[in-house]
């Protein structure tokens, strides 16, 4: 049934007249009539007597005319509430985050999520944490907006904004023989063997510390791997080997049974980005990345001038 036809049914219920009833419903009358016959086609009755010289509703019709209106209500507030859903959800802005285990837990994104959270008051900021795998696809697919990963990311089809950057200490066991140096070197670090992150696991941060390990030492010793910051730092303290940690991430793990060293002249870091679509940003999106910009612009350690295009 068509609410278009309890429209017709309710004002020519009102006026008694087909020409009057059509005039207010600005449709011509054969419409209505073809209207009103449709429906009592579909109810199975009769709800206008019809004669050459006047139009009279039925007794039946009378009585129906109460759901009619009730129906017809329904109906509008269900369209308010889908145009009022529509509208939250063209200003939701849909936040990912990925790497939480690994580096992403940081002080900085904790002010930086509350200074957006009241920047955009207005705007309804809807955020979710990801694996890294499906915080990419979701971007790309466009069931995300923005996405914030740790890590060395590099995608053709998504634009990188680099945020900030978390230096790269060592961690080894509290019993260790460089456990009471105030700084390590990174040739001391290649005599012994490592703690890494697991060959399966292809996070951004995990593919940023294979580089670096890569990089610094030509035939690294492999002793076991881990996939996650407190499965590493058991493995350490259990005397494994020795591994790495972002120094955001010291303070947020406090261990009687490692320490945490500095490295000497290590440019080694993990970088933190917000990644988008190329082309893909909403008015709302902008909206994110400037409140993104006032805070990274206003904070003391900001690491990299924000330019969204």
């Amino acid at each position: 049934m068509r609410t278009k036809y309890l429209k017709c049914f309710m004002i020519l219920a009102e006026e008694q007249h087909y020409h009057r009833a059509a005039e207010r419903l600005n449709i011509p009358q054969p419409a209505l009539s073809l209207g009103i016959k449709r429906l009592e086609h579909e109810l199975g009755l009769l709800l206008f007597e019809r004669t050459q010289r006047s139009t009279k509703i039925t007794e039946v019709g009378r009585k129906l005319l109460p759901d009619a209106r009730r129906v017809l209500d329904a109906y509008a507030e269900l369209q308010r509430n889908a145009s009022q859903a529509t509208q939250a959800i063209q200003q939701r802005i849909r936040l990912g985050l990925s790497g939480m285990t690994v580096g992403l837990a940081h002080p900085r994104l904790d002010a930086l999520l509350a200074h957006v959270r009241q920047t955009l008051d207005g705007l309804d900021l809807y955020i979710c944490e990801y694996e890294y795998g499906t915080l990419i696809r979701s971007l790309r697919d466009g069931t995300l907006d923005v996405g914030i990963t740790v890590g060395s990311v590099r995608f053709e089809d998504l634009v990188i904004q680099p945020l900030w950057q978390d230096p790269m200490w060592a961690v080894v066991p509290a019993a260790h023989p460089l456990a009471h140096a105030k700084v390590v070197s990174r040739e001391a670090l290649k005599e012994y063997e490592l703690i890494v992150c697991h060959p399966e696991n292809v996070d951004g941060g995990s593919e940023q510390l294979r580089a670096v390990i890569a990089e610094e030492f030509v035939d690294p010793q492999i002793a076991q791997y881990a996939s996650s910051i407190q499965g590493m730092l058991s493995l350490v303290a259990a005397g494994f080997g020795v591994s790495f940690i972002a120094e955001s991430q010291i303070a947020r793990n406090p261990r009687e049974d490692v320490r945490y060293l500095p490295i000497d002249l290590c440019e080694a870091a993990f970088y933190v980005s917000a990644l988008y679509r190329a082309g893909g940003l909403r008015p709302e999106d902008r909206c994110f990345f400037e409140a993104v910009r006032q805070f990274i612009s206003g904070s003391i350690e900001s690491d990299f001038p924000l330019a969204v295009d």
